[in-house]
Order: C-alpha cells, then sequence, then structure tokens
C-alpha cells in the first residue's frame, strides 16, 4: 500500500485533516457521501508514482471540523482554496466524486486558471436547465430523503451499521464493491459525534446548490471537463450535464459498474484519468 502523510490544516476558518501522497502535478479529491478521503486510496495506490494527491475529509465529515452551516458548493471551493494555499499549490487537477461534485465546480470556477482540470465522477448535478435535463431529486429516493435531514437522523441514528450496508450494496453494480473492512471504516466514522448532523447537511444545501450552480454556469466552464458515471447509477447524466456547462467535455457511461467508481472500476478510471490529465498539463 502507497504510504501517505496525515496533515491538518485551518482552511476558510474550518481545521481540515487531510492526506498527502505521491510526486507530480498535484491531484485534489473531493469525496462524496458517505465516505472520506479514503474512497481515494485506489486511486493513490495506481497513480500516486506520477501525481502528487492531496484529499481532504471535507468540512462535516470524519476528522474535520462539523460546523453547524458553510455547507454551499462556494464556502466549501474556498476551504479547498486556501488549504491548497496552505500547501503551496499553484496549479492542480481536481476529481471528485458524488457530492463532492457540486463544490468541485465552483472551485473550477473560482480557481480560474489554476485549476488544469476537473474530473466529476458520478456527480449530481442540480440547477441546471436544457433539453433533457432532468433533476436528481425526481429519480432518486436517497436524496428527497436525506434532505429532511431531522428524519434521517432519526431513523438512521443507532443503525448506521444496516443502513450504510445498504446503502454500499443498493448503489453498486457489484454488491461486493465495497469491502466489508472499508465499510465497517464508514460506519465507524458515521458514528463520530456530529458526523451524521453534518454530513447531512450536504443534502440540506441542495436547494442553495442548485441556486449557485445555475448562477455560475451561466457562462460557460473553460477548464477541460471528465465526466463519467456507471450504467447502473447516474448514467448519462453526467456527461450530459457536463457537455451542458463546459466547452470542453468528454467521458461517458461505464458498462459493469455502479455508484462506486474509484473501488468497482479501479482500472477504467484510473485510465482515464491519467489520459485527461496528461492532455492537460497546463504550463510547464
Amino acid at each position: 500500500m502507497t504510504d501517505y502523510i496525515n496533515k491538518r490544516a485551518v482552511a476558510n476558518g474550518v481545521n481540515l485533516h487531510y492526506i498527502v501522497a505521491g510526486e507530480g502535478p498535484v491531484v485534489l479529491g473531493m469525496h462524496g457521501w458517505p465516505q472520506n478521503h479514503r474512497e481515494y486510496l485506489p486511486l493513490i495506490e495506481k497513480l500516486a508514482g506520477q501525481y502528487r494527491f492531496i484529499v481532504p475529509d471535507l468540512r462535516g465529515f470524519a476528522d474535520s471540523d462539523k460546523p453547524f452551516s458553510g455547507y454551499e458548493p462556494k464556502t466549501i471551493a474556498q476551504d479547498m482554496l486556501e488549504l491548497l494555499t496552505v500547501e503551496g499549490v499553484d496549479q492542480f487537477h481536481i476529481v471528485s466524486h458524488d457530492l463532492g461534485g457540486p463544490p468541485s465546480v465552483a472551485l473550477a470556477y473560482m480557481a480560474g486558471d489554476r485549476a488544469l482540470s476537473l474530473s466529476t465522477i458520478e456527480t449530481p448535478f442540480f440547477g441546471l436547465d436544457f433539453p433533457g435535463y432532468v433533476d436528481p431529486r425526481v429519480p432518486y429516493w436517497h436524496l428527497g430523503m436525506h434532505m429532511n435531514m431531522d428524519i434521517t437522523t432519526f431513523l438512521i441514528e443507532g443503525r448506521e451499521d444496516r443502513y450504510l450496508r445498504h446503502f454500499f450494496r443498493d448503489f453498486a453494480y457489484n454488491p461486493n464493491a465495497i469491502p466489508e473492512e472499508e465499510a465497517e471504516r464508514y460506519v465507524v466514522q458515521m458514528r463520530q459525534p456530529g458526523n451524521l448532523r453534518a454530513s447531512l447537511n450536504y443534502y440540506g444545501y441542495i436547494p442553495r446548490m442548485a441556486e449557485q450552480t445555475a448562477e455560475l454556469t451561466r457562462e460557460k466552464l473553460k477548464v477541460p471537463m471528465l465526466a463519467w458515471a456507471g450504467v447502473r447509477s447516474f448514467g448519462s447524466h453526467c456527461i450530459d450535464c457536463a457537455k451542458a456547462i463546459s466547452v470542453s467535455a468528454q467521458g461517458g457511461v461505464i458498462e459493469a459498474c455502479g455508484h462506486w467508481v474509484f473501488e468497482e472500476k479501479t482500472d477504467f478510471i484510473c485510465q482515464q484519468l491519467e489520459t485527461f490529465w496528461q492532455r492537460n498539463r497546463g504550463a510547464k
């Protein structure tokens, strides 16, 4: 297993835990729910020889602070910009998964020329308006449920192990995609004080997320964009949305894959990311 360093930094007023691994051009990873920095370990294992990964536990998760506010995409993007300043990073690639996606889009807009590329993997896009667009809240049951944060907390608290195991299996093509030991790590995380309450804000803030995404995407994103999703999960939603908001988008639908792309199709997504990053290296 590739070694990584655990670090902490105050960024935008919150104490963030993050890991750093590898050498080379910087890749910033932004995880989704209910995961944390660990979902990037399969990518780090394969690509840390060529890239330097910086992967935080986003605000509200795991060993980072769990404030009661500040879960808008622009605020989380500012967290990332200040974290990168702490690390002395100028240019960087962005890769996100799930609800790490909307703030990663905000980051790509806010970072300007500093962002070399944006990869959104299995990301729900809210607030868009183009022919054929369907708000993810319509087809995906858990989004509406999790937005009702108090009810969701009432139903999940004390049952985190059963719920997350169902979540990992139900959203996968391969039900065993998330190994039991990894599922248990995420259960332990969700039982940390404040983690369930804080992390559910990523759903509770969906209306604000939609507003900010709509505002940002009035002008097309100039940062090159890669978007992939599993056939058994978001399907063509991600690439369709990427083409609608970016001047340069590529990607598609991954066959025999569900939501957990990094774990289910590690070799495929690493190859796609590496090719994409090499094509968008920026200034030497």
